[in-house]
């Protein structure tokens, strides 16, 4: 598969577009986004007893995060690349990739929720998975 490089100011424009247009909704389709990202990143990983640590290896080689953490039902990062001063969350297209990982893994259905973020001035991003009800 080949990848393309894209800065992290590209990025935030690209999402800033977005946003321009779809307001708050643009928030949905971002995750959607993360989400396609997260399958396709499922099928790279090869391993099942290492599955967070390949997937760890592969947000930081693609330079995603520079750091991450997975637990049952949280995952830490830090240095998420759509991290920009902001007075909310904004880093959907990552809960969706978490979003699409922790579903393959465990085989159940979940929400991600960004319960702290870099971007509004905490020292790290914080995603809870949820199992979703609906």
């Amino acid at each position: 598969m080949r990848y393309i490089a894209i800065s992290q100011s590209e990025i935030q424009e690209i999402k800033r577009l977005h946003e321009s247009v779809l307001s708050k909704s643009s928030g949905g389709l971002f995750y959607s986004i993360g989400r396609k990202f997260g399958r396709d990143m499922v099928k790279e990983i090869q391993d099942r007893d290492r599955f967070f640590e390949e997937a760890a290896r592969i947000l930081k080689d693609r330079n995603v995060v520079e750091d991450i953490f997975f637990d049952e039902k949280t995952v830490t990062v830090k240095g998420s690349i759509e991290v920009r001063k902001e007075n909310h969350p904004t880093c959907d297209v990552l809960r969706g990739v978490l979003q699409a990982l922790y579903r393959a893994y465990y085989g159940k259905k979940v929400y991600c929720e960004e319960i702290q973020c870099e971007s509004t001035g905490a020292d790290k991003c914080i995603f809870e998975m949820k199992e979703e009800v609906i």
